[in-house]
């Protein structure tokens, strides 16, 4: 579950000083309205207890999904200013806790690091339209007939392409390539399966090192 702290907080407007809690590790694929919060730009919303006047007051957390291999750290968007230094901090920090993201299913390579919830957002909802073309090109991939593995997340998102790929028979190159050019004959709207012909023709070999095992 997701893990909550206390900071201090005071309101802009009428300068009640109060204890808030904050949300320290967010994990995404467990908590899907804080996930939905981050989206919106409610996330970083607190009510003051003496005006209950809204306002934001971002504090650094934590957002992790395993399944989309996500590992950020979000810092305060002023951090920004000083963007070396918190960098080389966020990145002892990871040092300190690589061990329990191992244990948690995430990859031992650097997370990303973003200064305020928004840059945050804009990913999710970048990961968000690519499930919505992933789910429209895995329905057309069954009206056909053909199967679909899971392409790794970080691959998919470094490359604009679907989270996974279609294939007729058995999960290689050229029977990928042959399930991917029919789709987008029949919809060539699909941007990110066009992105993954492109990907499956330079390919030398008949290996798809980017599918999960």
């Amino acid at each position: 579950m997701s893990i909550k702290g206390i900071s201090k907080a005071e309101c802009p407007s009428c300068g009640f000083k109060f204890d808030a809690d904050f949300w320290t590790v967010v994990h995404g694929d467990q908590d899907p309205a804080l996930k939905e919060a981050i989206i919106s730009g409610e996330f970083d919303l607190l009510m003051c207890p003496g005006c209950s006047g809204l306002f934001p007051c971002e504090e650094t957390f934590i957002y992790t999904s395993p399944e989309k291999e996500l590992l950020v750290f979000v810092m305060p968007a002023e951090y920004g200013k000083e963007r070396e230094k918190w960098l080389e901090k966020m990145r002892l920090d990871f040092e300190t806790l690589k061990g329990s993201f191992l244990k948690e299913g995430l990859t031992a390579s650097e997370p990303l690091y973003y200064f305020g919830a928004g840059m945050l957002s804009e990913l999710l909802l970048r990961d968000r339209d690519m499930e919505e073309e992933t789910d429209v090109m895995e329905f057309m991939a069954g009206e056909r007939g053909f199967r679909n593995a899971k392409i790794l997340p970080g691959f998919a998102r470094l490359h604009d392409l679907p989270f996974s790929l279609p294939y007729a028979g058995c999960p290689c190159r050229d029977h990928a390539l042959e399930a991917a050019r029919a789709i987008t004959a029949s919809n060539d709207a699909l941007a990110r399966v066009k992105n993954l012909v492109g990907i499956l023709e330079e390919l030398k070999t008949q290996e798809l090192p980017f599918i999960k095992k």
